[in-house]
C-alpha cells in the first residue's frame, strides 16, 4: 500500500518523522486488530468445541458427527484434531457408561422376579404331594 492510498493523518506532516510516526501506529493499530480478530475466532472455536464435547456427553451419537466434522470437514488445524478426537473418546466412554447403567438396572429389575424353579412343579405333580394337597383343600 502506497502513501496516496493512505487516509490523511490528523498529524501534520511537515516533515518526515511525522510520517514515519503515522506509519508505524499504523501498523501498530493493524497488529492489534489482528490479534483481537485472532482471539475472537479461537473463542468462538473454543465455546464450538465445548458445545461438541457436551453433546457428545448427553448423546452419544452426536460425538462421532462431531468427530467426522472437526477431522474431515474443519480447517485441519491442531485444535480441530484435538476436538474431534476428544468428542470421540467422550462419545466411546459416555456410550460405555451408559450401556453399563442399564445393564445394572436391568439386572437389579430382573433380581425382584423369582426365578422359575421347576422342582417346585415336580412336588405338585406326584402323587404323594397331590394326596396331601388335595386333603389341605377339603
Amino acid at each position: 500500500m502506497d502513501n496516496s492510498q493512505l487516509p490523511p493523518s490528523p498529524v501534520s506532516t511537515a516533515s518526515g518523522n511525522d510520517v514515519n510516526k503515522d506509519k508505524i501506529i499504523n501498523k501498530y493499530a493493524f497488529r492489534v486488530l489482528l490479534e483481537i480478530d485472532e482471539k475472537e475466532r479461537t473463542f468462538q472455536a473454543r465455546q464450538g468445541y465445548m458445545m461438541a464435547y457436551i453433546w457428545s456427553v448427553l448423546l452419544p451419537p452426536l460425538g462421532i458427527y462431531y468427530f467426522i466434522k472437526y477431522l474431515f470437514f474443519a480447517n485441519g488445524t491442531r485444535d480441530d484434531f484435538r476436538a474431534g478426537v476428544i468428542s470421540l473418546v467422550l462419545t466411546i466412554v459416555s456410550l460405555l457408561a451408559s450401556l453399563w447403567i442399564v445393564g445394572l438396572f436391568f439386572k437389579q429389575a430382573t433380581s425382584a422376579i423369582p426365578s422359575p424353579d421347576n422342582n417346585i412343579f415336580k412336588e405338585l405333580i406326584t402323587p404323594t404331594n397331590q394326596k396331601t394337597i388335595k386333603d389341605l383343600y377339603q
